[in-house]
């Protein structure tokens, strides 16, 4: 593979993790229902599996673009979302999304990690 593409691939993989948490946050709660259900059900939902994976925190910890911290709170990011569909359904719509302290925790988490990054 073309050294350039690969580190293209790299950069692009960055912008879809960046993208992905900026799906997440507290400014969902001053949003519409239809708004929340989207960006957490439907982008954040599909994006935090992929690009909030391992070899990705991995790659971006290696170029120093992440420090460990905020490779370890992106993988609790993951997990409490990936818990909170597999563990909670009873939790897995707008409304407690707006109201539940686990998910307050999640949206929080989120925004934590954006304020970190070495943008």
């Amino acid at each position: 593979m073309n050294w350039k593409r690969y580190e293209q691939q790299k950069k692009d993989r960055y912008d879809r993790f960046v993208h992905t948490l900026n799906e997440c946050g507290k400014f969902l709660l001053l949003e519409t229902d239809e708004t929340i259900a989207y960006h957490i059900f439907e982008e954040f939902d599909i994006d935090a599996r992929c690009n909030l994976c391992d070899e990705n925190l991995s790659i971006f910890l290696e170029e120093y673009w992440i420090d460990e911290k905020i490779q370890r709170d992106a993988v609790r990011l993951r997990e409490l979302f990936c818990t909170m569909e597999r563990g909670h359904p009873e939790l897995w719509n707008v409304n407690a999304v707006q109201t539940a302290p686990e998910w307050l925790e999640i949206l929080q988490l989120s925004d934590e990690i954006k304020s970190k990054l070495f943008t």
